[in-house]
Order: C-alpha cells, then structure tokens, then sequence
C-alpha cells in the first residue's frame, strides 16, 4: 500500500539516470604529456547523443539506486508491518451539571472519561484527537487535532459543571473537525432518534431520585412599618418517586442562622423564608446529600442597597393630580411608596431621578420632562403606538386611558409612545444620561390613574438603577453574566489597555484563579461555571463581591437518565500521518548513497589530476 500512489511516477528518474549514463557522458578535457603513460584498454566515451555502452562505476549505482529510494519514499508506503491508517477521533463531551450524579460507585463523568480513554488508547499509531465540550458556547477541550497523551491530560481536568442546554453546537462544531465523518457524543441521555446516523453514541447516564435546591434569592424588603430587611428565598424540588425527609440549614460560616425539617412528597416542592440580621455577609445553604451534590448547596451574597434618589421641582398641585404626593405639605411620598430602595434626594443635582419642566444638566440627573403646555388641548384615546421592545414600557397595555395634550407641542428625542404624528413619550439620550420628555396634562388626562401610571414610573427607576456605580446583581446562578458599573475608583485614571480589575474566585476553593478583567465603561464577565463566591477588585482593594450558584431545576431531574450506545453509519476521519520508519529509511538510503556518490566522484577527479 502507498498513501499517495501517483508518486510512484518519481521511478521514471531511474530510466532517466540510465540514460544519461548511455547517451551523455562527458568527461573533463585534461591535457598529457604523453599517451603511453595512460593504459590502452581505458576508453573515453564520446560526448553527443552516440549510444555508448554502459558503464556499471559505483558513481551510476549511487545515482540509479538513490532515485529509485526517493521515489518510494515520496509515494509513502503503508505496509502492514509499519502501521495502520491513522485516524482522527473527534469527540463531543456533555458538561451538563447532571454528567457529576453518582451511581454504582462512579459518576457519569467518570464513566465518560474512562470510556473515551478507551477510544484514544485503541487508536493506531499517529493518530490525533479533537475533544469539543459542550456548552452555551461550545469549545475546544482539546485539538483540533491534539496528540493522544494531551487529550488524556485534558479528560482528567473537564469538569461538567454547566447548567441546561442544547448540545446541537457542540456537535455541529464536531463535525466540522471531522469533515462529515464519524463523531462520537458522550452524555448521559441515550436518544438515538435526535441525532443523525453519523453520530456514534454513548451514554452513560443511570436514572436517579434526586432531591435540589431549584431556587434561592436575596432581597430587601420592607415591613409593615416601612423598615427595610433583607430576606432569604429558597425552594426545594424533589424529583423522585418515593418521599422523603430533608434537613435544609442555612449557615453564616460557622454560624447556624436557621435549621428546618421537611418531608418532601414525590416530584413536589417546597418554599421556604428567612429574614436576616443587617449586615450580614454571604449565607450557604444546605440539604442532605444524594446523587448530585453540586446541587445540594447555594451560596448568597449580600445584596447591596443601592438606594434611588428621587426628587420633583413640579408644584403641590402638579404633584398631586399626578398622584405623587400624599396629604398635608408639599411631598413625594406616594412616589417614594412606589419606588423600593428610595429616598428623597437633598437637592435636585444630587438626585437620580428627577421630575421637571426641564433636565438638569447634574452629572447624575435623569430627568421625567413634563413639558410645559399651551392653551390648545387634544384629548386623545388609544389604540396607542407604542414601541413595545423598549424595557420602559414592560407590563403596560395604554388601553382605556385619556392622554390630553397641546397639538402644537413637538417632544425632542425618539418617540415611545404616539398618537398618530403627534409623540406623547420620548427619550432623548445625552451619553450616560436619559431624559423622558411627557406631553401630559394632568389635570384632564386619566393615564396618571390609570394601572399604567406606577408601571411607568417603576419602569423609569428600576432602569436608573441598573445604571448606578456597582453591580448589577451580586447573586447569579451558573451561566448567567456578572455586569459592574464603575464607580470613583476610576475617578482620575486613565483608562488604557493596562487598566484592569481583578476577578478572584471561586475564594475558599482549590479550583480558586484569579484573572485581569479590562476596565470599560462597563465590565462584564460572561464564563462563570464554578459555584462559589467571587471577588472583583481595582488596585487590591474590594470593589464588589458576588455568588454564583447552581439551580436547574431541568439538570436536576436525573429520572431520564439512561444508558445505550450506537454506531456511526461512517468511518472515522482519516489523518496524514508523520513520516514512517520505512520513509525514514528511505530517505536517509538516498542521502547515503549520495554521499557515497559524491565521494567516488570526488576520487575520481583527484586521480585524474595526477601527472
């Protein structure tokens, strides 16, 4: 066997070497003193094309048997005896969370890492790997096309730790490697019927009762008499077929805070609540442990206050047709009541949210504009336009309400809502800052008592905070991003490429790491998988800390887990293998005979320099 046949035409330089060696041999013209002095028998051949006859020297030898070895080794011979046409195993590894559930003594993952060592410890000699893991966005645990000793290497370290997706992905991104060849999918739920018949199969799941933590939440509330407290939230789900009693815990380190006993029917759920002492630093949740222990512990960090500044330039009788002020001096108490976490800022500039005639050019000023009016009035009734992808209009419908405004009034920036060509609500935006323009009459428009009214403003003040310095959620489950704001450490900093923050985690962890994250006008981190506890920090001090947890209530549910194997309808992948030993040799014969060549010439030519 040759790997490339059609090099086997390199032989026509043997007859090409005879050739020259028939027709075409000159010597050097050297001039004698005499002739007796060379024997009779020596012949000189005659340059031209005259046929003469051939002369067996070691020089011809060398030439015709070293263009007769590089022309062998050019075709690549494959014999038996060297070694078996070299594949290119391509692999798609599930890192689902439940590929961690234990059973018969092993974990999924453990199956799957010993049945893929299995494949690349079978594979012929010069053979290659390609690992692809599964995820929200798949990637390269190994290759394209990595040496079996590293593809071992990176089957120890994968851990499955994703949360729920599709593994379509993964193995489109698998074939690509494998050139419409053989791909071999390793996970823990056997569907035959899914996946195309060039997909070989393995699953190594096993069904399982499990019993998870499917919800755990953080939040500041207020009581019955306005205080604030923050609050603990957690659901337990059982996906099980018989019932069972579970110890829930809720610890501060070493502190127990709360402990409860539940009995948890078959596939039913249970909710639980706990109010935490101010200031209270990250909480680890508990329960008993069963096949998935990534699943049976929550970490929660807490939750920053990040408290609203509100404050309205509008009169007591503006304020109080729009429903914003309660009874007795001019306030914004009801507007207060409606906005959680908020207070009434000291002054105008310093406030967050502002309501106005006009905006105030303050650094931190976004502005509800209530446009002044003329004496004309258009009582308008909807069907409304409005731009419904907009986050400010989320959970409103605009049905059944009056908005009475000036037909001569023209609102600056993008229109939100419209009545024909007339624009009721726009937004106009000036870099960071956001300014709602309201073509409104208050005293004869039903909109501010209308359900709409405290969607809007709530809308308007949930979207101010998520622009405010700091994080924007410090508890995320695994897979979704963690998004901070900068805030005055950057004050004065000149942002270049090497300013950057610091992202630790997960802390109290073997698998902790620490890496540079750029500082942008927002940072964002998207590949957060290990639960734990993270710190982001700017010049080693402390900027922000946050929890990412697992709850998947889908990754959880173990019940279809399953077993089975498939064969692919094709062939693995084929891969050009390095140079064999038998090329090797070849090879080296011909630089030999080369050499050998070379010095017989060498010889020759010193002897005829002789007087």
């Amino acid at each position: 066997m040759f790997a490339h046949p059609l090099a086997l035409f390199a032989l026509l330089a043997v007859p090409a070497v005879l050739a020259l060696h028939l027709y075409r041999r000159r010597f050097e013209r050297q001039e004698v003193s005499a002739l007796f002095l060379w024997q009779s028998a020596e012949h000189a051949a005659v340059a031209g094309r005259q046929r003469e006859p051939l002369r067996a020297s070691l020089s011809f030898w060398c030439e015709l048997l070293a263009a007769a070895l590089l022309a062998l080794a050019c075709a690549a011979p494959r014999a038996a005896c060297v070694a078996s046409p070299s594949e290119h195993l391509v692999v798609v590894l599930d890192s689902s969370a439940s590929m961690g559930a234990r059973a018969e003594g092993a974990s999924a993952r453990e199956r799957a890492v010993a049945h893929v060592r299995g494949l690349v410890d079978a594979l012929p000699s010069g053979s290659r790997v390609t690992l692809v893991r599964s995820g929200p966005r798949p990637s390269l645990l190994a290759g394209p096309a990595a040496f079996p000793a590293e593809a071992r290497a990176a089957l120890e370290d994968w851990q499955p730790l994703c949360a729920h997706h599709d593994l379509g992905p993964a193995v489109g991104l698998a074939l690509q490697f494998a050139l419409d060849a053989r791909v071999v999918l390793v996970s823990d739920h056997f569907e035959p019927e899914r996946w195309p018949a060039e997909i070989e199969l393995a699953s190594v799941g096993r069904p399982l009762d499990n019993w998870a933590v499917t919800h755990a939440s953080r939040a500041r509330e207020r009581d019955e008499s306005g205080v604030e407290h923050e609050r603990l939230f957690l659901t337990l789900s059982s996906f099980a077929a018989q019932a069972r009693t579970l110890s829930l815990r809720v610890l501060a380190g070493a502190q127990e805070l709360a402990q409860e006993r539940r009995e948890l029917a078959p596939l039913a759920r249970a909710h639980f609540a706990f109010r935490l002492a101010e200031g209270c630093g990250p909480v680890e949740v508990r329960i008993d442990g069963d096949a998935l222990t990534l699943d049976n512990a929550v970490l929660l960090a807490p939750v920053p206050a990040r408290t609203l500044g509100l404050c309205a330039t509008l009169d007591e009788a503006e304020l109080v047709a729009l429903g914003l002020s309660a009874s007795g001096p001019r306030n914004i108490a009801r507007w207060l009541a409606l906005v959680p976490h908020s207070v009434e800022a000291a002054s105008p500039a310093a406030a967050h949210l502002l309501l106005a005639h006009a905006p105030l050019a303050g650094p931190a000023n976004w502005t509800i504009v209530l446009e002044p009016l003329g004496t004309e009035r258009s009582d308008l009734i909807g069907p409304f336009l409005a731009d419904r992808a907009h986050a400010l209009l989320d959970g409103t419908t605009l049905e059944g309400s009056v908005w009475s405004v000036d037909p001569q009034l023209t609102l600056a920036g993008t229109p939100l809502v419209s009545a024909g060509n007339q624009a009721l609500l726009t937004e106009e935006r000036l870099g960071e800052r956001r300014h709602w323009r309201l073509a409104l009459d208050p005293t004869r428009s039903s909109l501010q008592r209308s359900p709409d009214w405290p969607i809007l403003l709530a809308n308007m003040a949930e979207l101010r905070r998520a622009a405010l310095p700091g994080p924007e959620r410090t508890n995320l489950t695994v897979g979704e991003p963690f998004v901070y704001r900068p805030g005055t450490e950057l004050t004065g900093v000149e942002r270049t490429e090497a300013v950057s923050y610091t992202l630790s985690g997960p802390l109290d962890s073997a698998e902790a790491s620490t890496r540079a994250v750029p500082a942008l006008e927002q940072v964002r981190v998207d590949d957060l998988e290990r639960p734990g506890l993270y710190r982001l920090s700017f010049a080693d001090t402390s900027v922000a800390e946050f929890a990412v947890a697992f709850a998947d209530a889908a990754e959880s549910d173990l019940r279809q887990a399953t077993r089975g194997t498939r064969a692919s309808s094709r062939e693995a992948a084929r891969v050009e293998s390095e140079l064999s030993w038998v090329e090797l040799a070849l090879i080296l014969g011909a630089l030999a005979l080369a050499l050998l060549d070379w010095f017989a010439l060498a010889r020759l030519a010193a002897w005829s320099r002789i007087d």
